[in-house]
């Protein structure tokens, strides 16, 4: 019995959890690059890339911007709460399930021209 439950232990241990760690919030900017169809979140402040890989996540963020034209490129400003799905590694975007999107403000077109 003990040999059973300590195997059961074991291998519970060796399965994927639902995500690499908890959800946490930060302030970013997400944008749906056109050329390629990546939906990148920057972490403002840091180099580190977050992108969504549900659809639920997508379509949260696409509530605020029309992410269907591909007249313009609309940039979303906003505090974005994250759960990573998958551990940190330095220099590599990071997958996420985008949980709530809080304090929105819509750049429609990014990047903005540059006035001479």
């Amino acid at each position: 019995m003990r040999f059973a439950a300590t195997h059961l232990l074991l291998f519970a241990a060796m399965l994927p959890t639902a995500s690499a760690q908890s959800c946490f919030q930060i302030h970013g900017r997400a944008v749906l690059y056109r050329g390629d169809g990546f939906f990148a979140i920057w972490h403002i402040g840091t180099h580190h890339i977050f992108f969504p890989t549900d659809k639920e996540s997508a379509d949260l963020i696409c509530k605020y911007f029309d992410c269907e034209s591909g007249d313009r490129q609309p940039a979303l400003f906003a505090d974005f709460t994250v759960c990573p799905t998958e551990p940190f590694k330095a220099g590599a975007a990071q997958a996420v399930i985008v949980k709530k999107v809080q304090h929105p403000h819509v750049v429609a077109d990014w990047p903005p021209e540059s006035t001479p």
